[in-house]
């Protein structure tokens, strides 16, 4: 596979990452006022969202901060060949605010963490699975939470 074009792209390689560790994941959950691209669901009752993104990652981190309001961990995914950039740029600025970084091999589709999530102190509350079930039924969406492997 050559350089992503596009942000599903990501998708799959990131679902795989965190089915290996046994989560639930669903695609496309509101949290405040955002789109969580993905957000996995632990077995522990921890809650992670990631967003995806090939570029722009100063809208990444907004977006990710926004998601620290009702996830225990946030991550941004970037194609491999691009956290670099994120990492010249704003790394301090992850850290900073414990916002963690994934890097997605094109040719393995691997994972590789860059930067470590830390669990949220903005987080307002939880997203739990009943209520991405309800946003999925309330929109029609036939997009479905995928099981545990």
């Amino acid at each position: 596979m050559g350089s992503y074009t596009m942000e599903y792209e990501l998708f799959k390689p990131v679902v795989t990452y965190f089915e290996q560790r046994h989560c639930l994941v669903a695609s496309e959950v509101r949290i405040g006022f955002c789109r969580a691209d993905l957000v996995a669901f632990h077995p522990d009752h921890i809650v992670s969202a990631v967003e995806l993104k090939l570029a722009d990652w100063k809208k990444a981190i907004v977006q990710a901060r926004n998601y620290q309001l009702g996830a225990d961990y946030v991550y941004l995914a970037f194609p491999e060949k691009k956290c670099s950039l994120v990492l010249k740029r704003a790394e301090n600025t992850l850290r900073k605010q414990g916002i963690g970084l994934l890097a997605v091999d094109e040719q393995t589709q691997s994972i590789d963490v860059l930067i470590s999530s830390r669990v949220s102190s903005n987080k307002f509350g939880t997203i739990t699975t009943d209520e991405v079930w309800a946003q999925k039924v309330e929109y029609g969406s036939r997009r479905r939470i995928k099981s545990r492997k």
